[in-house]
This record gives C-alpha cells, sequence and structure tokens, in this order.
C-alpha cells in the first residue's frame, strides 16, 4: 500500500470515529422529542400496544404514538383490566370461550373492559359490636365518560395527581371522624352504620387516599408513561356498568355518562 492511500484510509477511519463519537454523544442543548423515545424502543411497544388492545379505539384528536403505548402499559406490562373489570365467574373478565386458564386463546370480553366493579372487602379495623371494618372497597370505572377524558371524566391533570399521590377526589370512603366510631358502638343496626374507614392505632388508614389501588407503584412512572396511560385511556369505548354493586357511599363510580 503506498503512502498516499494509506493516508486516505486513516483520514477515512478518523472521520468514521468522529462520527460514531458524536452520535453517541447526548446534546444537552436539545429537549427531548418524541423520536427519542422511539429510538430507545417505544416503537415495537407501540406497535405491540395495538395489536393486544382488546377493544376498537377512537384515535381522533389523540397522539396515535401515546395511545399505542398506553396500551402496552395498561394491557402488556400492568394487569388494570384484571382488577378494575369484575367479570363473572369463571371467565372474570374473559369473552365465553377465552379464558387462557382454561387453555383457551385469551380473548378479553370487551363489554366488561376496565368498566370497574371488583370487590376488594374492608381494609379498616374492626370496631363496635357488629366489628364494622369500614364499606368495601370497590375499583372505579376507568372508561372514558361523553367529554372523551379518562376515568369518567377526570382531567389529565387530575389523573397525574391520583397515579402519584393517591388522591381520591370523591370522598367516597373517608376515615371515621370520633362522632361516627361513637356511632359504630352504639348500634346493632346495620343499615345504621356510616360510611367510613375506622382505624386504630398501627392501622391508620387514611381515608382520603385511594386504598388498595397500587398508585405508590405507579407514582415511579415518567410523565410520558402517564401521559400514555391517559392517553389510552381516553381512546377506550365508554361503557355505563349497571351490573356491578356500585361503592357505599356517593357518588356511584360505576355509573359512566356515554
Amino acid at each position: 500500500m503506498n503512502s498516499h492511500r494509506l493516508v486516505k484510509l486513516v483520514a477515512g477511519l478518523g472521520l468514521i470515529l468522529c462520527v460514531v463519537i458524536l452520535a453517541g454523544t447526548p446534546n444537552s442543548s436539545r429537549p427531548l422529542q418524541a423520536r427519542d423515545f422511539r429510538d430507545n424502543g417505544e416503537e415495537e411497544l407501540i406497535r405491540i400496544g395495538f395489536q393486544i388492545a382488546p377493544v376498537p379505539l377512537n384515535l381522533q384528536g389523540k397522539n396515535p404514538e401515546l395511545v399505542g403505548l398506553g396500551s402496552f402499559l395498561v394491557n402488556a406490562a400492568g394487569d388494570c383490566n384484571g382488577c378494575h373489570t369484575a367479570g363473572v365467574p369463571p371467565n372474570l373478565g374473559y369473552a365465553a370461550g377465552g379464558n387462557p386458564y382454561f387453555n383457551q386463546k385469551a380473548v378479553v370480553d370487551p363489554a366488561v373492559y376496565l368498566s370497574g366493579g371488583m370487590n376488594f372487602g374492608p381494609v379498616g379495623t374492626p370496631t363496635g359490636p357488629l366489628m364494622y371494618a369500614g364499606p368495601n372497597i370497590i375499583t372505579r370505572n376507568l372508561t372514558p365518560d361523553k367529554s372523551g377524558r379518562a376515568e369518567g371524566g377526570n382531567t389529565r391533570a387530575q389523573f397525574k395527581q391520583i397515579m402519584r399521590h393517591g388522591t381520591d377526589f370523591d370522598h367516597i370512603h373517608p376515615t371515621c371522624s370520633a362522632a361516627q366510631v361513637a356511632q359504630i358502638e352504639a348500634t346493632a343496626n346495620p343499615a345504621e352504620l356510616p360510611v367510613c374507614i375506622p382505624t386504630s392505632p398501627g392501622n391508620t388508614v387514611d381515608g382520603n387516599l385511594l386504598q388498595v389501588m397500587p398508585w405508590p407503584t405507579f407514582a415511579n412512572m415518567t410523565d410520558h408513561q402517564l401521559d400514555a396511560i391517559y392517553e389510552y385511556l381516553s381512546a377506550i369505548p365508554c361503557i355505563n356498568n349497571t351490573t356491578s354493586p356500585p361503592p357505599a357511599g356517593a357518588p356511584d363510580e360505576l355509573h359512566n355518562s356515554c
């Protein structure tokens, strides 16, 4: 190899090395764009999300990439439908003939998908002669209302507040006051029990927070991921759940104005 060709080869290798180094160096002066997330592997998650969405999606006015990613987070990374669908035994949210636990191909029942109604029982401390532990905790309806907002009308900001801090904006199950505890201790009629969560030292449940719902885990998600979940929940069909027993107290969180 003559010296002229050697110089050209070394120069070319140097240029390639420079390009590789620059490509791998983060540009701190440029904010992250949607393309950055796809380059980090989200494009495949979005594709899977659309593939596994068990219901028709309304994409009008929505970001399709967020909808697809949200579907992946709701239906693959998590099992939101496992808790937010009451279902009927033995199918428990799966369509008839589509129960994977019966060695059938999994088919989610679209008629009840994410419409809430699963009963987790009480979470308080038994108090008084009836050993009252508070009302049963029943999962909420996550489908959008006629406004198109998720969870029956919650705004994106409210949704993030719920997911990061567990805020129960409806205050359906407040912590029992001293007067309510006295009422529990004095009554012998279950129909007269107040709708509140009794507590005791070491079990001081806060009725202002959602119970059972794993918001402490979801709180670790990024804003981008929470945006994706909200966008997906805004794209699924509205369901007015009139078949599951509603939670005690008001409002009825299973009712939805479609």
